[in-house]
């Protein structure tokens, strides 16, 4: 039940991904203009948006936002191929993790408004461009159908001599041969 909450369990392709990211900031950058009732070309934007943010509309807007954002990116992990489970979690502790050292060295961070690291931030980057542009993975649902002892599938006959390459890198890893030659 959490999977399905979290977006654990589901998947989003890349456009879908990028459509609902690009409507999620334009949403909370119209809620923004409309809690501060400035325009975009007025010079005091800065000391408004910092009056907004404890409004309570914002409050709630923010993390509704990061609920959606959290789970959005947890589809698109799943979509991609990797476990969401462990990678939204590594995430969030890089991100902790980088707070923290911030927090203690303010000289490693990118200037006083920023607690972050330059190189959280580019780890941070880097998983971002990977969710917008990574291809998606085999669904579940395209799945190989399993073989019997007889190396058929179906009515098709294959050649269960020669085994698939990835197959025998998995043979091979898992007899102890990783990393060095075989004895």
């Amino acid at each position: 039940m959490l999977g399905y909450l979290f977006g654990f369990n589901a998947r989003i392709s890349r456009v879908p991904f990028v459509l609902c990211i690009f409507t999620l900031v334009a949403g909370l950058v119209l809620l923004a203009y409309g809690v501060t009732g400035t325009t975009p070309g007025s010079g005091r934007t800065d000391v408004l948006l910092i009056q907004a943010a404890g409004s309570g509309p914002m409050q709630i807007a923010f993390f509704a936002a990061l609920a959606v954002s959290f789970m959005l990116q947890s589809m698109r992990v799943r979509d991609i191929g990797w476990d969401p489970v462990c990678v939204m979690v590594g995430w969030v502790v890089l991100i902790v993790i980088d707070r923290v050292i911030a927090g203690r060295h303010p000289e490693w961070a990118i200037n006083p408004q920023i607690t972050g690291t330059l190189i959280g931030g580019l780890i941070n980057a880097a998983l971002m461009l990977a969710l917008l542009v990574w291809p998606s993975g085999h669904s579940d649902a395209t799945s190989p159908l399993p073989r019997d002892q007889s190396g058929t599938v179906g009515d098709v006959r294959r050649n269960s001599s020669t085994p698939a390459a990835a197959t025998n890198r998995i043979a091979r890893i898992a007899n102890g041969e990783f990393g060095g030659r075989a004895k």
